[in-house]
């Protein structure tokens, strides 16, 4: 599948829609075809069609987290927000240890503004992850945006203090003309480069930031 993979991140969409749709018509249940199909679909903006793919693939793989994540992704986009939030309280549900699970969540919530909601995410994932430097950067902005300023400076220092960055010394040699790309969560098996940190010391809940956590997730391994 690795043809594909590259296929869809070169976004040869269609191409990769054509080839995968010709392994399923000899390998019906070949599920990793279908999971590289629902992705390209999503990024064809047929989100239709992706859906009905994670519903097939998940009859076939109910406990697989991921699936119930990404199929929330098409639902958002397709307007049924409350389905999403529903499958993303699934994945939840099916890893209550994995504290990437709650990040991604409260990522979700925040930008329904359901922001004590992803506040109490944010806090279980740092429960579960100590040591989870975006976690804590997200929910200082999280904080910020709710007006408690004292605690959203508390998580900005926690998240310095793990990365071991001297933030006011290292922004200073951004271009400040450059915008900075959306924070996302990461999962657990991913490090946190140094330059993807200083990428993460803004983000807002924005239409065009929410298709960047699509592009995210929709890409984790």
């Amino acid at each position: 599948m690795d043809k594909f993979q590259e296929l869809i991140k070169e976004g040869e969409y269609e191409e990769a829609v054509a080839g995968l749709k010709q392994i399923l018509q000899n390998d019906q249940y070949n599920t990793e075809a279908m999971v590289w199909l629902a992705k390209a679909l999503f990024k064809l903006e047929v989100y239709d069609e992706a859906i009905t793919n994670y519903n097939t693939l998940i009859n076939l793989l109910p406990a697989e987290a991921d699936l119930y994540s990404d199929r929330g992704l098409c639902y958002h986009m397709a307007g049924d927000h409350k389905t999403a939030l529903e499958d993303f309280d699934k994945a939840v549900s099916l890893e209550p240890e994995n504290a990437y699970r709650y990040s991604c969540r409260a990522f979700v919530k925040g930008y329904y503004k359901d922001y004590q909601g992803a506040l109490e995410d944010y806090n279980k994932a740092i429960e579960l992850d100590p040591e989870d430097a975006i976690a804590y950067n997200n929910k200082g902005i999280l904080e910020e945006q709710m007006g408690y300023a004292e605690e959203a400076k508390r998580s900005y220092d926690r998240s310095n203090e793990i990365q071991g960055i001297d933030l006011d010394k290292e922004l200073a040699k951004i271009n400040t003309a450059e915008a900075l790309e959306i924070t996302l969560p990461q999962s657990k098996e991913k490090k946190l480069t140094f330059k993807s940190y200083l990428t993460t010391l803004k983000y807002i809940f924005t239409k065009e930031g929410f298709k960047d956590f699509f592009k995210f997730l929709t890409f984790k391994k």
